[in-house]
């Protein structure tokens, strides 16, 4: 299979922003990363990352549709970073869906690493970030099934792997 195109998907600490970056280095490709958006945005007006309610539902479709449509321009390769990535994808044979899971307490521990932070702090910011964002989705879309590894044609744990490791994966199944 030719992908010319890669959507990287996965909850938050999986790894996709350090895939994002290497994959970045070594393709050469454009890029978009909606975290990076989003962050700017709520910055830009003050709001709390936290709580993301707080994004409206316009600009989160603006956004994801923006993806979905540079994912669907066949006259251009790309790389994404977005948690909706693999969605906004759905069904393009050129687009390598990935997604990446990872162990709930390895997660914790890296956005604990990440924000110095306690442990049980990065656990309540992780879960409670993912539940309004999920709640929020859920009401954009009407969709539960974002990160359901049935809408990928990749899945990586990244638990116990290297970065190393995760890149060769997806560099192998780009090479198909």
């Amino acid at each position: 299979m030719n992908y010319s195109k890669i959507a990287i998907s996965g909850k938050i600490c999986t790894g996709k922003s350090t895939l994002f970056r290497r994959l970045e280095q070594r393709l050469q490709w454009p890029t978009v990363h909606t975290g990076q958006i989003f962050r700017d945005y709520v910055k830009e007006h003050g709001l709390d990352l936290e709580k993301a309610e707080e994004q409206n539902e316009s600009l989160t479709k603006k956004v994801d549709y923006q993806v979905r449509n540079m994912l669907k321009n066949p006259k251009q390769n790309l790389l994404t970073d977005s948690w909706m990535g693999g969605i906004m994808a759905d069904n393009q044979l050129d687009v390598l869906r990935i997604l990446l899971i990872c162990a709930d307490e390895e997660r914790y521990r890296r956005f604990a690493k990440r924000e110095k932070t306690a442990f049980d702090t990065a656990k309540e910011m992780v879960e409670e970030r993912q539940k309004n964002w999920f709640d929020r989705i859920s009401k954009i879309y009407h969709r539960t099934d974002i990160f359901d590894p049935k809408n990928y044609n990749l899945v990586i744990d990244t638990t116990n792997l290297s970065v190393d490791q995760i890149l060769k994966t997806v560099l192998d199944k780009l090479g198909d």
